[in-house]
């Protein structure tokens, strides 16, 4: 078992086990078992029975809501949350740049060739002798030199801000399957298996100072929610993986759910 190793990429037993990551699409027929173990749920629920009188009250009277009006009160009550949501991607059929260990894993002529005349990006931005790491596109900005081909990032200190880049942004280009690898029971295949499915991770941070100077001390945090600490531990991360953008009404409920417990602005 320990000399099995991908043909197309090299990844082998050995490496699957200390990293947890793949080199492309075509490990899945060695690691597909264990990466599948790894992913994320693709829905998610939470139970409000931490919460009790007026914020059970105000959490039943939110969730009542249409969207645009759930978001027209979170930005009211401005909890003191700043945003950000990630796409992954990996160009179909290529080695990731975790085994190629360069900046994009892809030929420089070929990936430039893609994003400009597939993602549109200004040619002017690719001109440097050495690939950026960093260019703006629609309302954020595409990454490169991580463990995955591309990622597109966005930042924004209200949720409105949030969604509207969200929707100023071309991501129906992200959303070709015949361009990235995807798979048809994983969905879109990332080299840590903890970022496929959508490929999309969505996040809210807050100092750690709020967050322990919450009203309710014994409020749990709901088991899907997965957090860090940044900066030294100067700020908490809330995240989900594999969000899906038709989960965006139960993404309000949380946000709105989890600002009860912190001072507010109003």
């Amino acid at each position: 078992m320990n000399s099995e190793k991908c043909l197309y990429c090299g990844t082998d037993r050995a490496t699957w086990n200390e990293k947890g990551k793949i080199g492309c699409i075509h490990c899945l027929k060695l690691f597909r078992k264990e990466y599948q173990e790894h992913l994320r749920p693709k829905d998610f629920k939470f139970s409000t029975q931490s919460l009790q009188g007026k914020e059970f009250e105000d959490l039943l009277r939110f969730e009542s809501f249409s969207e645009s009006r759930k978001i027209l009160e979170l930005d009211r009550i401005a909890p003191p949350f700043t945003y950000r949501l990630r796409i992954g991607r990996n160009l179909s059929g290529r080695i990731y740049p975790t085994v190629t260990r360069t900046t994009i894993g892809v030929p420089t002529k070929i990936f430039k060739e893609f994003l400009i005349h597939t993602l549109n990006v200004d040619p002017t931005f690719l001109e440097a002798k050495d690939f950026p790491t960093r260019i703006p596109w629609g309302e954020g900005s595409l990454f490169f030199g991580d463990e995955d081909h591309l990622r597109w990032e966005v930042l924004a200190p209200t949720i409105s801000e949030l969604f509207r880049q969200i929707e100023r942004s071309p991501l129906e280009k992200l959303e070709d399957q015949n361009l990235f690898d995807y798979d048809p029971e994983f969905g879109y295949v990332t080299s840590c298996p903890t970022n496929a499915g959508s490929g999309v991770k969505i996040s809210f941070k807050l100092s750690i100072k709020s967050w322990r100077n919450r009203k309710n001390i014994s409020f749990k945090i709901p088991d899907f929610l997965e957090f860090y600490p940044e900066n030294s531990s100067e700020f908490a991360v809330f995240y989900l993986k594999n969000f899906t953008f038709s989960q965006k009404n139960s993404f309000l409920n949380l946000v709105y759910y989890l600002a009860l417990q912190v001072e507010l602005a109003f």
